[in-house]
């Protein structure tokens, strides 16, 4: 966010307290789960705001800060954080074309109130870094792999879209508009700068400095809100956490050893040390003021062992003092500890008259019946998912039962053939009369098995749609479960017979399946006669109620779940059987096909003939069946999981500002890299439509590095010039009007805001 854009309509004075208004609701964060500001986001925001109110740290050089640029140092005994930055003036904002950047050094104490603590902040946004899962349940930084080094000098202290790329412009300026919002306040209204450079001890005294020893001992002792060293003195510093307690926060820095690291990640660990126990010692109050911050419910801060070291510390009668001199308005509402009690309905009128409090807290005790409902709305849409998945594989299970009976005809199809091709090669004299036959019989079961086939899809796609339908409209009973046997329609036996010799397996003593309808009778005719032949299913009719339970497919519903088009895909027809009854088909169908001469009474073979064509036992061709089947697959890694949601990322189509574009297509290229995803591979899954939307947007990417390159200044430099010149218009410029503009090989000048 740019400074300049502050309010110059804004000629308020602002005090300390001002201020305090302003972060004690990122504190409280009683708006984490909505609106834009997330756990994360908030406690981020809330270091934007701290480095300014105590480093003077101006928003493009916040942006720009890596974790490696925070120096854990000691000053008089004190603890202290030294920030550097490079900036061309410490006072100025946006510096001139060609001006050289120089390093300049700030630092802070801990501050007399924990509200206003920059040690705090910092901790506390790099705690849940490491500790609070998002919205998602992942963690931004998981270090379960030891063989790994952990490199965090270069990951950037206000994170933007990963932890390798800084906050962008927009964002800065989308979370601060928020904050103030949640504070009250319209963000027009309001000098942002000034409201943060506010402070109850005014100095004339410069903060930054270009040496760490040239810093201002004195300035960053009246920031902190101490007159001098003798003064200087923090309460909450005397508590001693347990070791114990302080190993489970940044657990990994332990592996941190001056062996195997650099010097400056040895710094970092140096600083998280620091932090970690400043943390703890902080979180005493945190715990008991502000509930519903972040930290507080976290699971550490939740944990047995620090429960038992906040009760110590309050069974010492120290907790009292400590949260009176460590808190900038300690008696400023009472209640703050009570609001997450949800057990009962709180009492509005305590006297004659209506507190304000009490209204706070029947607002915050409807809120959490809200959120109590939201969470039990997403576990019941949670069932309904895991329900239509279930039906989903039993529909695609189903599905690829058919598609092996389909494959299966064709084999007996081409048996059929290489049966007639020895038939007519042979010398027998009624070769020509068994050839017509043949391809008499062959015609007859491709029509059948066409038919049939034909007619489970469609039965097992209706069943679906029909179960899909009961779980929307909220129905529940039998018939929504998933089982091995789908209900049919009683007066479809084209059906039926298709489901139960897909499904039912029949008994180990049978040998050939006993099928009564239609297509067994007319499958069995040709043993029974030499002399009749198969009629075509076509000329039989179909019972009306069959066609009652077909209808068309203009009828069906649309209201598809997303879940089958990619399932549909990725079902491939299995290459083994996986029915016994279809499996005993394939082994009597040679029979009936090859050998009807030798069923003519005249012209029967001894009985052993037919023995090797008998089908096998079902018990050896369920084992058989087994032995084929492939072992399932292992589960994905966390890695795997990762590399296939940065592989199905897309560019985003609400990045409408040229900042947010930046940030999205950075982002983007940086997450294919660390996954070793190359482009051609991330197009090949998304397609054309995805690679014409990079093409676009790839064009303004580099019109803003080329030009960074043609005046040697920084990418950050060109892309505010540009976004200036889009926004100073009459009618601003679009993206895609950039990109158009581009393309045509117009010229653009950054240098004319006209």
């Amino acid at each position: 966010m740019s400074d300049s854009e502050d309010s110059s309509l804004d000629v308020n004075e602002y005090t300390i307290d001002d201020y305090y208004k302003l972060v004690k609701p990122l504190l409280q964060a009683r708006n984490s789960n909505t609106s834009y500001l997330n756990d994360h986001k908030l406690l981020r925001t809330l270091v934007d705001f701290n480095l300014s109110h105590s480093l003077s740290l101006k928003n493009l050089a916040k942006r720009e800060l890596e974790i490696g640029d925070l120096i854990p140092t000691k000053i008089n005994y004190i603890d202290t954080v030294v920030v550097k930055f490079n900036a061309a003036d410490p006072t100025a904002f946006a510096p001139t074309t060609g001006t050289p950047y120089t390093t300049h050094y700030a630092g802070c104490f801990r501050n007399k109130y924990v509200e206003f603590c920059p040690h705090f902040a910092i901790s506390a946004y790099l705690f849940s870094r490491f500790h609070i899962p998002d919205e998602y349940g992942s963690y931004e930084f998981i270090f379960s792999d030891s063989s790994k080094k952990i490199s965090l000098e270069n990951v950037k202290l206000i994170k933007g879209n990963n932890k390798l790329s800084a906050i962008s412009y927009s964002q800065q300026h989308k979370s601060s508009i928020n904050a103030l919002s949640i504070s009250g306040l319209n963000y027009k209204d309001i000098n942002l700068t000034k409201l943060l450079s506010t402070h109850d001890i005014e100095t004339t005294e410069k903060l930054a400095s270009k040496s760490i020893e040239s810093l201002s001992n004195q300035v960053m002792l009246n920031l902190s809100g101490f007159r001098n060293f003798e003064e200087y003195n923090l309460v909450r510093n005397s508590i001693e956490p347990p070791q114990s307690l302080l190993d489970k926060i940044f657990p990994f820095i332990d592996e941190i050893t001056p062996e195997e690291y650099s010097k400056e990640m040895l710094q970092v660990k140096q600083l998280l040390i620091m932090l970690r126990k400043s943390l703890v010692q902080d979180m005493v109050i945190i715990k008991k003021k502000y509930p519903l911050n972040p930290l507080s419910k976290s699971d550490l801060f939740s944990s047995m062992e620090f429960l038992q070291f906040l009760n110590s510390v309050e069974a010492s009668n120290k907790l009292d003092n400590i949260i009176n001199q460590s808190m900038f308005g300690p008696d400023d509402d009472k209640t703050e500890s009570d609001v997450d009690d949800t057990n009962s309905w709180p009492s509005v009128i305590q006297e004659s008259e209506t507190n304000p409090k009490d209204l706070n807290k029947i607002i915050e005790f409807q809120n959490t019946k809200i959120k109590n409902l939201d969470n039990l709305i997403n576990n019941v849409y949670k069932q309904q998912q895991e329900r239509t998945n279930e039906l989903l594989r039993s529909f695609i299970e189903n599905q690829n039962g058919i598609f092996q009976s389909q494959s299966e005809a064709l084999n007996k199809i081409s048996n059929s053939i290489n049966g007639l091709i020895i038939l007519m090669t042979s010398q027998n004299k009624n070769a020509l009369t068994l050839a017509n036959q043949t391809l008499h019989e062959t015609s007859n079961l491709i029509k059948t098995i066409e038919q049939t086939n034909l007619q489970k899809g469609v039965d097992n796609t209706v069943e679906l749609l029909n179960n899909l339908n009961q779980i929307q409209a909220g129905k529940t009973g039998e018939s929504s479960q998933p089982s091995t046997e789908p209900p049919l329609p009683s007066s479809s036996s084209v059906t039926a017979a298709g489901s139960t010799s897909a499904t039912q397996p029949t008994s180990p003593t049978s040998v050939v399946p006993v099928d009564t309808t239609p297509q067994s009778q007319m499958a069995m005719k040709p043993s029974l006669s030499t002399s009749t032949s198969v009629p075509p299913p076509a000329q039989q009719p179909q019972p009306p109620q069959q066609q009652q339970h077909n209808p068309p497919p203009p009828s069906l519903p649309p209201t598809l779940p997303p879940q089958l088009p990619s399932l549909l895909h990725q079902a491939q027809p299995p290459q083994l059987p996986i029915a016994a009854p279809v499996s005993q088909l394939q082994h009597t169908m040679p029979l009936q096909t090859h050998h009807q001469y030798y069923l003519n009474p005249s012209n029967t073979p001894p009985q052993h003939r037919s023995n090797p064509m008998s089908p096998i036992p079902q018990i050896a061709l369920q084992q058989q069946q087994l032995q084929q089947q492939p072992p399932p697959p292992p589960p994905l890694t966390a890695q795997q999981i990762e590399r296939q949601r940065a592989l199905h990322r897309r560019l985003s189509r609400q990045a409408t500002t040229l900042f947010e574009m930046w940030d999205d297509f950075k982002g983007l290229e940086k997450e294919l890299r660390d996954h070793d995803i190359t482009v051609t591979e991330w197009l090949k899954v998304h397609g054309s439509s995805e690679r014409q939307f990079r093409h676009t947007r790839l064009k303004i990417i580099k019109f803003i590095e080329e030009e960074a390159v043609r005046r040697r200044t920084s990418v950050e430099y060109i892309k505010e010039r540009l976004h200036n010149k889009m926004r100073n218009r009459v009618r601003p410029w679009t993206l895609d009007e950039v990109q158009r503009m581009l393309t045509a090989n117009k010229r653009i000048d950054l240098d004319d805001n006209s």
